[in-house]
């Protein structure tokens, strides 16, 4: 299970959500505040809210009003060198060098109702390279933790999609973060950043600059639809200014736009917590940016990148080590047990050899390569050859080598059973009739060589006869093969 930190830092408070990850499931463990003017300073107050919270990664933000977003419409050839491009285009409105600045950017979808084939849209942000390395040392000073993501603005609220998968997927849909001294504007539409702006007025001057903050509000909205986004029917309003009596009132006089609820949540809240949940829906959202898929901008890029300490991985080393130490001696066991019964499988095979050898070869042996020398002592002991005298084809080879190259021969049909051959062939004359007869038995494996009747064929001015005699040779086949195989000594050597 992992655990996610979201910091939220407004001129007066710190808020801060700890959310549970797990395989199936999200939670809510805890929702804190901490005024700042309680304390000697911002760092003090954050430490002070996430005391005896345990955290493995956290992420934070910078006020809105110390970044720039936009969204930005460049062709698509620019996706060649997209960063120098990016660059070009943001450096002329910003108040700072873009030398001295983070800048991160992401997709986002057309506002045309098919994608151009020859544009595509970004939504980049853009602040100084100090802002955020402040940010990122109050963060580390106070929990010990070095932020993973260090958002800009409102932009961290586009993680709340991930657990309302329904927001913004009917139409644009405003988000206005109130705060004590800020107001941060973020449409929504198709879980898309499609306009951003952050205010310089909030909670604390309320009711006596409502006019004022209506004005402003007015002309954000009217440059939404400058900016060729669709009429808005209704907002969302988050924060501590979530809170405001009167609130919906001031929303549908003012602006014309209907106050609705944030959606049903797909998170574990407890019954406590729950009411809170609006009031800290930047925390929540900054802790939902540490999941596999975030949302919204990160502005550690480039010097500023995160590094990874593993500390999670450092806290959790007890356990794996005991985890590891008990899969080892699993295994151990594991070995052991199979060497016992391999060893068991072993003596029986070889009290089965013992009694098969002293059954049939007299002695009894559990050794494999005894029995196998005691096996070949017994088969050399035996005369008898399995394997018969001639098989078919050394009688053919050997009747191709007795018959005369000058007898036209012809062998109709070839009988052999066991011992006994039967031979139909074919001969011009009964004279060759009689040479293939003495030629045959003149071979020392054939016996009662015999002629027995020759038949005149008209049709084909041939002799047919038929050749009777029994293949005996005396000696076993393997012995005389084994024989035949040694070489002769030649003349030359015999001299």
């Amino acid at each position: 299970m992992a655990r996610w930190l979201g910091i939220d830092f407004s001129a007066t408070a710190v808020r801060v959500a700890l959310v549970s990850s797990t395989y199936r499931k999200w939670s809510i463990e805890a929702l804190r505040e901490e005024r700042v003017l309680d304390h000697d300073n911002l760092s003090a107050a954050l430490k002070v809210a996430v005391a005896g919270l345990r955290a493995d990664a956290c992420a934070a933000a910078i006020d809105g009003r110390k970044g720039f977003t936009r969204r930005i419409e460049l062709p698509r050839a620019a996706l060649k060198d997209l960063q120098n491009v990016l660059s070009f285009e943001v450096e002329a409105t910003l108040p700072f060098e873009l030398t001295a600045s983070v800048m991160d950017h992401r997709r986002v979808k057309s506002f045309q109702a098919v994608e151009s084939e020859t544009l595509f849209s970004l939504f980049a942000g853009v602040a100084a390279a100090a802002d955020v390395r402040e940010r990122i040392d109050i963060v580390k000073e106070a929990t010990g933790l070095d932020p993973a993501r260090i958002g800009i603005g409102p932009l961290p609220l586009l993680n709340l999609g991930q657990i309302a998968p329904d927001l913004g997927t009917s139409g644009p849909v405003a988000m206005i973060e109130l705060a004590e001294e800020s107001c941060d504007v973020l449409i929504v539409q198709a879980h898309d950043p499609r306009f951003s702006r952050s205010l310089s007025r909030g909670t604390l001057q309320l009711p006596t600059e409502a006019p004022l903050l209506a004005r402003e509000l007015k002309q954000t909205l009217a440059a939404w639809r400058a900016s060729g986004g669709e009429a808005l029917e209704s907002v969302i309003v988050l924060g501590p200014g979530a809170e405001t009596p009167g609130l919906e009132n001031f929303m549908q006089t003012e602006l014309g736009l209907t106050l609705k609820q944030l959606p049903a949540l797909a998170i574990e809240v407890a019954p406590e917590l729950t009411p809170l949940v609006p009031r800290f829906a930047r925390a929540l959202a900054l802790a939902l940016s540490l999941s596999r898929h975030p949302a919204d901008l990160n502005l550690r890029q480039g010097a500023l990148e995160a590094q990874q300490s593993y500390r999670f991985l450092r806290e959790k080393l007890p356990l794996l080590a005991g985890l590891a130490a008990a899969l080892i001696a699993s295994f151990g066991f594991a070995v052991f047990a199979e060497q016992r019964s391999l060893a068991a499988q072993k003596a029986g095979l070889e009290d089965q050899l013992a009694a098969v050898t002293s059954a049939y070869l007299g002695t009894a042996s559990r050794d494999p390569k005894e029995t196998a020398e005691l096996l070949t002592a017994a088969i050399a002991g035996k005369s008898d050859d399995p394997l018969p005298a001639l098989d078919g084809f050394d009688v053919l080879t050997a009747l191709s080598e007795r018959i005369p190259q000058e007898v036209v021969h012809d062998i109709v049909d070839l009988d052999f059973k066991k011992n006994q051959v039967s031979i139909k062939g074919l001969v011009n004359t009964i004279e060759e009739a009689n040479t293939v007869e003495k030629k045959v038995a003149e071979h020392p494996c054939f016996k009662e060589v015999d002629l027995s009747h020759t038949t005149k064929l008209k049709e084909k001015n041939k002799q047919k006869y038929s050749l009777e005699l029994k293949v005996d040779c005396g000696k076993p086949k393997a012995e005389r093969d084994k024989k035949s195989a040694v070489p002769k000594p030649s003349a030359g050597a015999a001299e």
